[in-house]
């Protein structure tokens, strides 16, 4: 694409822009926490009422965040997003209450990360099971993240094997210093894992790695999702804000940056839309209802 002038109104070129081989979107993933929310527990009512718009239109949408089932049920509640939803940032893809695709850690990468975890004072280890997560130390900075989560820890663990037959499909270290998170950035860098980092407008001075099995991502999960509801990934649109959003941008066929997204984000999008604090996600997502190529909505 060259033209400015096809693009749906609302939005503006992203850095991949030239690439772009716009088809009309039947599908759309929303990263969660600074994408969907900014700094308070829910959606504004713009987004939220853009949802509903875009689901009349028949498209759906869907979460796609590092979070797990329990830490979106308030979320879900409130906006009543038909999914499928993409959870621990790309380990499980939902749909009607029904897992359609997962990836889990194994036991002996569960225990090399508590391990790090161990080794250094302002970062710890939260592992989850599907629903419900343990800790690597009962650390109190994190109570932020607990309260987003709207979930306490279920306790401490040391090894992997004291969670019994639990599946992991993410784990997540929270990160306190800048100097902690470029140790920790050096010690993964070897590891043969999906590594991204994100943080949440609601948890400042805390950045989120996630950690999760090689070849779950948000991408991978994204196209699962676009298989299960038997759509090309060229119709589908992914809206996010942070590195671990960037799989599943490169996949998508129409990537949409948050309007704060970092650089590196929005030059890996086709689009642009505002910023959270602007409503960006509902700005997108009326560019889309009822688009096509051939430009019939903003006749």
């Amino acid at each position: 694409m060259t033209l400015t002038t096809a693009l749906p109104a609302g939005l503006t070129p992203g850095g991949r822009f030239d690439t772009w081989q716009p088809r009309p979107v039947r599908y759309v993933v929303c990263d969660v926490d600074g994408t969907l929310i900014g700094p308070e527990e829910l959606s504004t009512p713009a987004v939220a009422a853009a949802i509903g718009r875009a689901q009349s239109d028949g498209i759906r949408v869907g979460f796609a965040t590092g979070r797990m089932r329990d830490g979106v049920n308030e979320l879900q509640a409130q906006l009543g997003a038909r999914g499928p939803h993409v959870l621990h940032n790309g380990a499980e893809v939902r749909a009607d209450g029904t897992t359609v695709a997962s990836w889990t850690l194994t036991r002996a990468q569960v225990d090399a990360l508590l391990a790090l975890a161990r080794e250094h004072e302002d970062l710890y280890l939260e592992v989850y099971g599907e629903t419900g997560f343990h800790v690597s130390a009962m650390d109190e900075r994190a109570r932020p993240h607990w309260d987003l989560l709207r979930a306490e820890p279920r306790g401490v663990v040391r090894r992997a094997a004291d969670l019994g037959d639990v599946a992991v499909p993410k784990a997540t270290f929270a990160v306190f210093t800048d100097a902690a998170l470029d140790w920790l950035r050096d010690r993964l860098a070897s590891m043969d894992a999906e590594v991204g980092t994100a943080g949440s407008p609601r948890t400042p001075g805390m950045v989120f790695t996630n950690v999760n099995r090689p070849g779950a991502t948000k991408g991978a999960a994204l196209a699962a999702a676009a298989e299960h509801l038997g759509i090309d990934t060229d119709e589908v649109a992914a809206i996010g804000d942070a590195g671990n959003d960037r799989s599943m941008l490169m996949v998508a066929g129409t990537a949409i940056a948050m309007g704060q997204a970092e650089p590196d984000i929005i030059a890996a999008s086709h689009l642009v839309t505002r910023s959270v604090d602007e409503d960006g996600v509902a700005a997108a997502l009326d560019a889309l209802i009822g688009w096509s190529p051939t430009g019939r909505s903003g006749e």
